[in-house]
């Protein structure tokens, strides 16, 4: 009778040692999911955007909420810009790349809509006077 319950102890922790590691695995691949729906390979980008006629610091430059800025041909326009403070290339960056409205600023910016516009106003008008 002793080796009856050993042997069922013995199937109990197996199976609790396949269930710990199920769960982990199950962690793994939630954790793995947030940050693959976060970032874009290289490999990614490579394979299913590679041309003979694009560079890859392109495609990068473009998948990145910033990256637009460094695609603008007009170098003053560049300039101009690179030399806002990041909060506010951030700022112009969800309305140029991310084509966000004033409204959907308001809301992640917990400001009213006529603030967003102000706020977009006084950029154009920083950008106008630096080019």
């Amino acid at each position: 009778m002793g080796t009856n319950r050993k042997n069922k102890n013995i199937k109990n922790e197996l199976a609790y040692f396949y269930a710990v590691v199920k769960n982990m695995d199950l962690d793994n691949n939630v954790k793995q999911a947030k940050i693959n729906k976060h970032e874009t390979s290289i490999e990614e980008v490579s394979y299913n955007n590679f041309s003979y006629e694009c560079e890859m610091d392109k495609l990068l430059f473009k998948s990145s909420l910033l990256g637009w800025i460094e695609l603008i041909e007009n170098e003053r326009l560049h300039k101009a810009v690179k030399s806002l403070p990041i909060r506010d290339q951030i700022f112009i960056s969800y309305i140029v790349k991310e084509c966000k409205t004033q409204t959907e600023l308001s809301k992640k910016y917990k400001v009213s809509q006529s603030a967003i516009c102000q706020r977009f106003c006084k950029l154009i008008r920083i950008l106008k006077k630096k080019i």
